[in-house]
């Protein structure tokens, strides 16, 4: 007969809370390597303290005040953090797996490669926190503040994680999400003003009514993604692929699409006065009822496209190549034609 594996052994807690917190009371501070599974240490102060490699899984850290405490490399798994105070905290390759941090306070943060899958960051507050090769796949990040943090890809290596991540209503105005993977999410009410998204991963995802008003999608996939109704007033996507993606009803004004591919893409009854389209690839995109009064057009290619009720007015269209593209009823007052000509 197979001997049954034994069962594991419970971890040996090396204090309780009562001891770690008289300690810290006298000055000892560091509890670097400490084993504190599941310990109860709620609205505790531990300001500054030495938690570097600490295994607090389960923990009970709910409001909490762990300004600048140091948790790198710590186990955070399943802890509860809700309402803590973790500003200028160092979690940098710490795991916090399915960690709650509800609410809580991460201002300024150090998270660099830290593990944050399928936490809940609902609401939290991560202005100027440090995300850098951090994995927030699948994380709640609803109405979470990111004003401000970096996201950016380290290397091409190194990429901040964020597929399958919610981040419906969340502030990231003025963010670097240069090179992030954001195929997929949820970014649909969000605020990206002024962010930062240099060849970033968006296809597919969802930007419905989001604001990205003066940001930077250059070099971008955004391919069959939806920016629905989003303000993109001028947002800057040169050479980047909005192919088959839905724009309709957006508000673009002065926005800079040169070179970018949008093929089959569809911008019915948005506002584009003063856009960029040069050398753009308008291909079979739909335009029906969208007003591109002095768009710039030079050289775009408007192979089958649909101008349907279009307004062109003193647009610039010249060796734009329009010949296949459908133009019934559309306005042209003053545009500048292909071949040069000024139409009356």
């Amino acid at each position: 007969m197979p001997l049954l594996d034994p069962a594991p052994k419970p971890s040996v807690v090396d204090m309780n809370a009562r001891e770690l917190l008289d300690a810290y009371a006298r000055g000892d501070m560091d509890f670097k390597g400490k084993t504190l599974v599941g310990i109860d240490l709620a609205g505790a102060d531990l300001i500054g303290a030495n938690m570097v490699q600490v295994d607090l899984e389960n923990a009970n850290l709910m409001l909490a005040f762990l300004t600048r405490v140091r948790f790198r490399q710590a186990n955070l798994s399943r802890a509860r953090l809700g309402g803590a105070n973790l500003n200028q905290a160092d979690l940098s390759a710490a795991i916090l797996r399915d960690a709650n941090l509800h609410g809580a306070s991460l201002q300024g943060a150090d998270l660099r490669s830290a593990d944050l899958t399928l936490a809940d960051l609902l609401d939290a507050n991560l202005t100027g926190a440090d995300l850098r090769n951090a994995d927030l796949s699948g994380a709640n990040l609803t109405g979470a503040c990111l004003r401000g943090a970096n996201l950016r890809q380290e290397n091409r290596k190194y990429t901040t994680n964020l597929r399958g991540a919610k981040l419906h209503l969340a502030d990231l105005r003025g963010t670097n999400l240069s090179g992030a993977d954001l195929a997929y999410v949820d970014l649909s009410g969000a605020n990206l003003s002024e962010a930062v998204l240099r060849d970033a991963n968006l296809k597919g995802a969802n930007l419905q009514g989001a604001m990205l008003c003066y940001a930077n999608l250059s070099d971008v996939d955004l391919s069959h993604s939806c920016l629905e109704a989003a303000d993109l007033t001028h947002c800057r996507f040169p050479r980047s692929d909005l192919s088959q993606a839905n724009l309709n009803c957006t508000s673009a004004k002065g926005a800079d699409f040169t070179e970018a591919v949008m093929a089959l893409a569809q911008m019915d009854d948005s506002d584009l006065a003063d856009a960029r389209f040069s050398r753009a690839d308008l291909s079979r995109i739909s335009l029906r009822r969208s007003s591109l009064t002095r768009a710039m057009l030079v050289e775009t290619y408007l192979g089958r496209a649909d101008l349907t009720d279009a307004d062109l007015s003193e647009a610039i269209l010249e060796r734009a190549e329009i010949s296949s593209a459908t133009l019934h009823n559309i306005a042209l007052t003053g545009t500048t034609m292909p071949d040069g000509t000024i139409h009356d």
